[in-house]
């Protein structure tokens, strides 16, 4: 059984900020023309793509947004993972 080492790379919420790097009308394919560039540039270093995750996170308001009445609030991260063998 081999041994991996990690990378986790964190995509952007905004489309927008994707189509800075690659631009399109239609959002789908900027998202994906974005994460197939980031595959291939991984791949490139000798990284293997192995999986993509969303990972929400609860966030609390600080004091004085408890004391306004402010709720936490969820976000959603997408997180891409990429693998290769130790010592690689």
């Amino acid at each position: 059984m081999a041994e991996w080492q990690y990378k986790v790379v964190a995509l952007p919420r905004d489309v927008a900020v994707m189509k800075k790097v690659f631009g399109g009308p239609d959002p789908k394919d900027v998202v994906a023309g974005y994460l197939e560039r980031i595959i291939e540039a991984e791949a490139q270093q000798g990284w293997e793509f192995y999986r993509i995750d969303t990972v929400n996170i609860l966030e609390q308001p600080g004091c004085l947004g408890s004391l306004l009445g402010q709720k936490e609030t969820l976000t959603a991260y997408n997180l891409v993972t990429f693998r290769k063998p130790r010592g690689a």
